[in-house]
């Protein structure tokens, strides 16, 4: 007697992608772009998703994941998926992208992969975005996604960095705000820099209090999205839990040496 199964999904497997683009978005960090234009399963592909690249450095097969931070609308428009790294003392691959990879390198790259998304939404939302560090990249393409889902959708972006120099894809941030018509508005800390018209410090429930003063307490916003170092994800859930918000508000993305992680799911 046979048993019917379902049949399984195919085995994802590296295709050599050539770099198309290498630039700038930070001190020690930089955009990284692929020509996917003739690829639909690089273009098929949910805001907030990450690719997994695959290169020889210094002799060794790394791996390593990064986010992409461009939107599927852009990606599909002009053919080409961009993620950014900033170079991690002691990392494997990302000193290497961050000062080496030119374009032409080629490179092997797994299709988008990732559950840090943004679902389809009928009616206007408000999402709050806290971030730190690089934990920008799949938060911008949600930002950006999350504004063209609806025109009356908002966006409140806190975004915690050393300086301004470190600051990964700030004029990216910077376009998108002011191409938003007021719909995304971008707070920004700097730990390490004193700036005229820039918090001081570190994100904590003041900070974020504080921005949200106009906008209603946090169990108004419909959508929080918590992506950046372990420490500061922990410390902003639990306000989040303590003030009232459930956790189907809450999507969370942690960004370790191996790349981004969901925190709630075990290794």
């Amino acid at each position: 007697m046979s048993l019917l199964r379902r049949p399984s999904k195919p085995h994802p497997v590296f295709r050599p992608l050539a770099v198309a683009e290498v630039d700038p978005v930070a001190e020690h960090a930089v955009s990284i772009g692929f020509d996917v234009s003739e690829m639909p399963a690089f273009l098929d592909y949910r805001a907030g998703q990450y690719v997994t690249l695959r290169a020889l450095v210094g002799g060794e097969d790394v791996r390593q994941s990064y986010s992409i931070w461009v939107p599927p609308s852009r990606a599909r428009r002009e053919g080409i998926i961009r993620v950014a790294a900033a170079a991690v003392q002691g990392g494997r691959m990302s000193p290497w992208l961050a000062s080496e990879v030119e374009v032409g390198e080629v490179m092997g790259v797994l299709p988008p992969l990732g559950e840090f998304t943004l679902d389809e939404a009928a009616g206007p939302r408000h999402h709050v975005g806290v971030v730190g560090g690089s934990g920008i990249t799949p938060v911008l393409a949600i930002t950006a996604a999350a504004l063209e889902q609806h025109s009356e959708s908002t966006f409140d972006l806190i975004i915690a960095n050393r300086t301004r120099a470190s600051t990964v894809l700030g004029r990216e941030v910077a376009d998108l705000e002011a191409a938003s018509g007021g719909r995304l508005r971008v707070e920004h800390v700097m730990s390490r820099e004193a700036v005229d018209g820039v918090r001081h410090g570190r994100i904590d429930p003041l900070v974020i209090r504080a921005v949200l003063d106009d906008v209603g307490g946090p169990a108004d916003v419909d959508d929080w999205w918590l992506c950046g170092p372990e420490g500061l994800i922990a410390d902003v859930e639990a306000w989040l839990a303590g003030s009232g918000v459930g956790v189907e508000h809450i999507h969370r993305e942690r960004f370790t040496s191996t790349g981004p992680v969901d925190p709630l799911k075990k290794p």
